[in-house]
């Protein structure tokens, strides 16, 4: 018997066409196919802006130029969402979804949530925003301090909500009376309970307004008395949260954690289980979507800001947000929550 030894070229050769095979595989198999994008809340907000943003534009920069289109997954302050495209939503690229931002560290304190934000493949952030707690103009409170004398109230989806887990972590470190009221579809119905004096104010992202009620800001209509995560030009008057926490205590710890969900933001991901030839499509194709003139000129029109960051990015804020989560850390944030009691419903 003769053996006959291949040449380093042809196996070269032919480990190059294999890869040049798999590649034109990946790229057809998103052509005439429609890929949903699933945002984790109803219409109104700017959760379901950032996912139109994504949806108009996306298409055209993944080879095959699919369909996209937008659905809407509301409850649990966005665990719905993350659930639902983690065990049951194809996994086969047709589908990528936006996170709600509070539900990145839900799974650290509800362990009966069915999904584990580190097993997502990150696309990338459209936006990472700075959040503000604000109340309406009618309501008798000036500042924060003021809040530890008067109770108002907020309103918001779910648990598994920065506007649920934002002012009661306040409550705890900051000794206020905010009563957070639960059960609101989306943003946008907060906004109008708002309007109708059902509730005081709300958690929100400060683009939150600029994106969908801009007037309230122009009128003076919302006071805001402390912001969060990133900062913002506008808001250089409104004190921040570190400003109230001693760096190494118990709160600053547990704020390491839940401010996570902030360096998160408006991210995307494919669930996991996609091969990872289309997640490479999907990743590239929204970084360059997030580059395209034609999404930062809408973004604009919308009032609504474009603050990227990378995939990798996110896996990092994540890796570092969930090592901070020490045993101690974990059941102080659980306990104040009230994870495993009934939510008490608007």
């Amino acid at each position: 018997m003769i053996l006959r030894h291949s040449s380093p070229l042809l196996v070269a050769m032919t480990a190059a066409g294999m890869i040049a095979a798999t590649a034109a595989a990946a790229d057809d198999f998103f052509k005439g196919k429609t890929v949903t994008v699933i945002v984790p809340s109803g219409s109104g907000g700017t959760f379901h802006v950032y996912g139109q943003l994504v949806q108009r534009h996306m298409g055209k920069h993944i080879p095959g130029n699919p369909t996209l289109v937008v659905q809407n997954r509301p409850g649990a302050g966005g665990a719905n969402a993350a659930a639902y495209t983690m065990n049951a939503a194809p996994k086969d690229g047709t589908v990528i979804a936006e996170i709600a931002p509070g539900a990145v560290t839900v799974p650290l304190f509800r362990p009966a949530v069915k999904y584990d934000v580190r097993k997502f493949q990150w696309l990338g952030a459209i936006a990472v925003r700075t959040y503000t707690i604000g109340v309406w103009h009618k309501t008798p409170v000036k500042k924060i301090e003021d809040l530890r004398n008067v109770q108002v109230t907020m309103g918001t989806t779910g648990k598994g909500s920065t506007g649920f887990q934002i002012p009661t972590f306040i409550n705890h470190a900051l000794g206020t009376k905010i009563k957070v009221i639960l059960g609101y579809k989306s943003g946008g119905t907060v906004n109008i309970a708002i309007e109708r004096g059902e509730v005081q104010g709300r958690g929100n992202f400060y683009s939150g307004y600029t994106g969908v009620r801009p007037e309230w800001i122009r009128d003076r209509k919302i006071t805001f008395l402390l912001k969060l995560g990133p900062d913002h030009p506008a808001l250089k008057a409104v004190p921040n949260m570190r400003a109230f926490l001693k760096p190494g205590s118990a709160n600053a710890n547990a704020w390491d954690v839940l401010e996570t969900n902030l360096n998160v933001g408006q991210s995307f991901y494919a669930p996991p289980g996609v091969p990872a030839d289309r997640v490479a499509i999907l990743r590239k194709a929204f970084e360059d979507t997030l580059k395209d003139p034609e999404l930062i000129a809408e973004a604009g029109k919308r009032r609504v800001p474009i603050v990227t960051r990378t995939a990798a990015e996110i896996e990092k804020a994540i890796h570092a947000g969930y090592n901070s989560a020490t045993p101690e850390v974990v059941a102080t944030i659980t306990r104040l929550m009230g994870f495993g009691q009934k939510a008490k419903k608007k």
